[in-house]
């Protein structure tokens, strides 16, 4: 297979105002690829093209036969230059995929803990419905951080993730939050993490922008979760 492909874009979609979410078309086009993978991609003939994770997983892949991407708009509300005025049946140039941000090749049977900041829920996602795809018998809980209510991307799914994964979805909204939202405020802190920290150690996954990253690994180093049981993926925030 080459290493760059040319696929459609199937949907386009924006679940929130800040966000978009991106369906390419493989149209039986062969592509292999691991959950928590990522790919860069730019409209057809931009030489620009950026990279971000794959949010669907590769059992969806196989039975729908496209590529999920979940996308923060720029402040003008659009994606880029090398993506400037996506639309459904656009030409996407495709490379990938690359990245170790993976699952173990041993699932634990103990809970893993996902903890995600904005669109660092795309390689989450992929990572916990890879892992019930795969029979993972634990609970998977998810701790995602929003910046105000209207960020909450993949309600649906947030609605039924103890009936899907077995486990607990928080979400905390950091900044603005109204009377309307009856959920968490504020990070995700020491205190929300220790309610999954023991005495059954987590395998953590976190992404999202660095510092927030960082706060995380310290907190679950401060509750005795060993740098073994943690993996990372971050990125600089934008300006």
């Amino acid at each position: 297979m080459p290493d760059a492909l040319t696929l459609v874009v199937r949907r386009l979609t924006a679940p929130t105002p800040t966000t978009r979410r991106l369906v390419l078309a493989l149209d039986g086009v062969p592509f292999a690829y691991q959950a928590g993978q990522a790919a860069s991609i730019g409209l057809h003939g931009q030489r620009e093209r950026r990279p971000y994770s794959i949010a669907s997983a590769p059992t969806d892949t196989s039975i729908d036969d496209g590529l999920e991407f979940f996308l923060r708009t720029d402040p003008g509300g659009g994606l880029g230059r090398h993506l400037d005025a996506v639309r459904e049946g656009a030409r996407i140039d495709f490379e990938g995929p690359y990245g170790a941000f993976l699952l173990p090749e041993v699932l634990p049977a103990s809970p893993l803990l996902f903890v995600a900041g904005g669109t660092g829920l795309a390689p989450l996602r992929s990572l916990a419905r890879e892992a019930r795809a795969r029979g993972h018998q634990g609970p998977r809980h998810l701790l995602y951080s929003v910046r105000t209510a209207d960020d909450v991307a993949y309600a649906e799914e947030l609605a039924s993730w103890q009936a899907d994964h077995g486990g607990e979805a928080i979400v905390s909204v950091t900044r603005g939050a109204d009377d309307s939202w009856a959920g968490r405020r504020g990070r995700i802190d020491l205190a929300l993490l220790r309610q999954f920290a023991g005495p059954e150690l987590p395998t953590c996954f976190l992404c999202g922008p660095s510092p927030m990253v960082e706060d995380v690994t310290h907190s679950l180093s401060q509750l005795g979760v060993p740098a073994d049981h943690v993996r990372t993926e971050q990125w600089a925030p934008s300006a």
